[in-house]
């Protein structure tokens, strides 16, 4: 190891020795430096460039660190072998024991078996229940709805009389032409005053006929929001199509007593939304 750096100097006074003397000599590698628990052996080295040492030195310095080690260890063992050789009879016997721990953790994983198939299955019924709870919400909308629909339904055919067997009297019109029935010109009652003085009719159309082509439109729009082959839409089709022809029986006579062509074109419009 003639290569390697010594602490201190010679007294032999020559130049070289006193130019060694003056450099900085590395420090004996410590043993902590091996403990950490993501030890790298490449980044350990590359900690040690400015030790001022050669590679030789450091692979020597190494090498005796291990055997110091390896010496350590069997003094370690020397100095405890009869504790080393009563290690195996106290494990004597242990078998039984591990077999005892393991038979029980089989149990308790058995218990946590049937504990989760419990957990699952009554998850697996409240998730059920709950599918049940939000198809019996999604009906009993439906039925809301095409409860309103009916009700909206026999309004209509009671304020257009035509569950009645009621003859329709007619009223005779100023510059001649056809006639208006009495639902549309008949005296209203109080109900029927308070709506029409609160509507605002549109010029042209009877206010009583605007309201009722109006209801019959919320009823086409309520209705359109089910599937066409709802049994219970396709029962009221005869009801639904009997309102239409009298609303555009009357939209029609309205068109041909009306003089003004802008009142006549916003009849038309209005006939057109009934017979969509």
């Amino acid at each position: 190891m003639s290569n390697r750096f010594y602490f201190g100097g010679s007294d032999s006074g020559s130049d070289a020795d006193d130019n060694d003397a003056s450099l900085p000599f590395p420090k004996p590698l410590e043993r902590t430096a091996f403990l950490a628990p993501d030890f790298d052996a490449a980044t350990f080295l590359s900690s040690l460039s400015n030790r001022f040492q050669t590679l030789e030195d450091l692979q020597a310095e190494l090498r005796e660190l291990s055997q110091t080690l390896n010496k350590e260890l069997v003094d370690l063992v020397n100095d405890n072998y009869q504790d080393f050789l009563s290690l195996g009879s106290t494990l004597y016997g242990g078998e039984e024991k591990i077999e005892d721990i393991r038979l029980g953790l089989l149990g308790f994983e058995r218990d946590v078996k049937a504990v989760r198939d419990k957990v699952d299955t009554r998850r697996n019924e409240v998730a059920e229940l709950l599918r049940q709870k939000k198809a019996l919400r999604q009906e009993t909308s439906v039925g809301q709805a095409l409860l309103e629909i009916a009700e909206r339904l026999d309004l209509l055919e009671e304020k257009l009389e035509i569950s009645t067997s009621t003859k329709i009297k007619s009223q005779p019109q100023d510059g001649g032409g056809e006639q208006w029935g009495d639902e549309w010109i008949e005296e209203a009652t109080a109900n029927d005053v308070d709506e029409e003085f609160n509507s605002d009719g549109v010029d042209g159309v009877p206010p009583r006929l605007q309201r009722r082509t109006e209801e019959f439109l919320i009823l086409k729009y309520l209705a359109s929001k089910h599937s066409p082959q709802h049994p219970f839409l396709l029962a009221q089709e005869g009801r639904i199509r009997k309102i239409q022809e009298i609303l555009l029986s009357d939209l029609e006579m309205a068109i041909k007593q009306e003089t003004e062509v802008k009142y006549k074109q916003q009849l038309m419009q209005i006939r057109g939304a009934i017979e969509e």
